[in-house]
């Protein structure tokens, strides 16, 4: 709470320096630092197929015995909801737009090239690297937690096997750790609600007639996290299940209906056409770091991008460990690198393809007022646009609300989770812990609303992504020493024949000529 204290008083203080600082250290994350992220979106990249096509995906959460806590749709529906759906809607929607005026590799805007980098470039940043981000810390967490028995998912504990010992510095780079997982977490998921709650203000202010000041958004932040409130204190089968369950159902009916009134042959000739696009250049954006162009475009997006994947990474990646009990990693890895992707080019597919429709062929200009009006502005210039608008704009209004509802469920669970001191197998955080932690949510929403309220001509959307990026950076200190206790963990199974304990069919395997056949008694031990 003083750390928060820390980023909240410079906001209602000193606005315009905190918007300068930050814009600084964004600019050299994302210029200095590109390089970086890139290469680490590749690793994910590689290490997500190499979990699918190998014998290491046969490794399964809990041990080769274990029963998966929730059904196959429940929770891949958990998974979805959780990891920024709302954004997934909102940017679904509304980031073609951007790039259609701000190329990529130099393309002339407003070309139809432009166009069609604009369908196939979201779906990248919203595809199979993206989604892996979560996977690593998903996988490392997963396995300390449910095969060692570590009893918590706090990083500073699975990191113990490598800050053991009596030396000096070892406590107080645990204690760092934590905090720093816990403060950028908090910072990401509050940057991912102060996206959508702008949106859910227009909408709300247009199916209501009440203005949208500064005072109604203050007043759906709050209701807002009273929601998700309530809903957190639940268990995570009553709160977070249903309301997952739902959500996709809603969904699916919307996007079958947004595809029937578009222009339904143009959104899915375009659809094939971007998934083409992104096989084809996968490998030119994956390395794209644009160092002699300059356009802006890969530190605007893609960095962006990675950086808020990389920031949320250890918290997501718990979420979906606590959620994934007796699933093999080829499970997870599919689940989490190939359907969740899926799920979002559908979005992208239909949603951004429909608005495009209405600017190439009926005249509507989106990507020109974007700048104006912003995100809020266009998603809702959109909805207007199709039949039956009032019960669209209601429809886009729940399905925001109920994903950001789920997505600060699974958050506010993890950080209860994590927060919280011998938490043993299925055991869930206090519900008073939970409440305090979502209370805590309204903070960060408030603070940009702030700023908004108080730099004139602020671009918000800017001054989320910066700190986003900026948050991302203190992650790969924790995320260095999980990594390494996992390898450390895994080569210490490998030689123990512990490993096998893991897998259901253990005849079939040989770790390697080193490891293979492992004694009797090396398997007891």
């Amino acid at each position: 709470m003083i750390a928060l204290a820390a980023i909240i008083i410079p906001i209602i203080l000193i606005p315009d320096a905190v918007v300068n600082g930050v814009g600084a250290l964004y600019r050299f994350m994302t210029s200095d630092l590109a390089w970086l992220f890139l290469w680490i979106g590749v690793l994910c990249f590689v290490v997500a197929v190499l979990l699918i096509v190998t014998k290491w995906g046969d490794i399964r959460l809990g041990g080769k015995d274990a029963v998966a806590h929730y059904s196959t749709f429940t929770w891949i529906s958990m998974m979805l909801c959780s990891s920024l759906a709302a954004g997934i809607l909102i940017f679904g929607m509304c980031e073609w737009m951007y790039y259609v005026t701000g190329t990529p590799f130099g393309i002339e805007p407003g070309s139809a090239q432009a166009y069609e980098y604009a369908s196939a470039y979201g779906m990248f940043h919203w595809g199979f690297s993206a989604w892996a981000f979560y996977l690593l810390p998903a996988v490392a967490i997963g396995y300390l937690y449910w095969n060692k028995r570590k009893y918590t998912v706090r990083i500073s504990v699975l990191c113990e096997d490598v800050l053991t010992g009596q030396k000096a510095w070892h406590k107080p780079v645990k204690w760092i750790i934590d905090l720093l997982f816990v403060l950028c977490y908090f910072v990401a998921v509050m940057t991912t609600v102060g996206i959508g709650t702008p949106v859910l203000g227009e909408l709300l202010s247009d199916l209501t007639g009440i203005p949208n000041s500064f005072g109604l958004k203050i007043g759906v932040i709050v209701f807002f996290c009273i929601f998700f409130t309530l809903s957190t204190s639940k268990s995570i089968a009553k709160g977070m299940g249903k309301i997952s369950d739902f959500n996709i159902w809603l969904a699916i009916a919307f996007f079958i209906y947004v595809l029937l009134v578009g222009d339904t042959s143009f959104i899915l000739n375009n659809i094939t056409m971007a998934v083409g696009t992104n096989i084809r250049e996968f490998v030119r954006m994956s390395f794209n770091s644009d160092a002699v162009m300059q356009t802006g475009f890969v530190q605007n997006w893609t960095i962006f991008y990675w950086a808020w994947y990389v920031a949320l990474a250890a918290m997501c990646g718990t979420w979906v460990a606590r959620t994934s009990y007796g699933r093999t990693l080829r499970e997870i890895t599919v689940a989490n690198t190939v359907l969740a992707p899926l799920a979002c080019w559908i979005t992208f597919g239909i949603l951004g393809n429909y608005g495009m429709s209405l600017e190439l062929f009926h005249g509507v200009n989106l990507s020109g007022v974007i700048g104006e009006v912003g995100n809020n502005g266009v998603t809702l210039l959109v909805l207007k646009q199709m039949p039956f608008s009032k019960l669209c704009i209601i429809a886009f209004f729940v399905l925001i609300f109920f994903n950001l509802a789920a997505s600060c469920t699974a958050n506010g669970t993890s950080l209860s989770m994590y927060t919280s001191k011998n938490l043993k197998g299925d055991e869930e955080p206090s519900p008073v812990f939970k409440s305090f932690w979502c209370f805590l949510f309204l903070v960060l929403p408030v603070g940009i609303l702030l700023l908004e309220h108080n730099v004139e001509g602020l671009n918000v959307l800017q001054t989320i992504q910066s700190m986003i990026t900026v948050s991302a950076l203190p992650v790969f200190f924790g995320l260095f020493w999980l990594f390494y206790a996992f390898g450390k963990q895994i080569k210490k199974d490998m030689a123990s024949g512990c490993l096998l304990d893991a897998i259901a069919d253990e005849k079939q395997y040989k770790w390697g000529k080193k490891y293979s056949d492992p004694t009797k008694e090396q398997k007891e031990a």
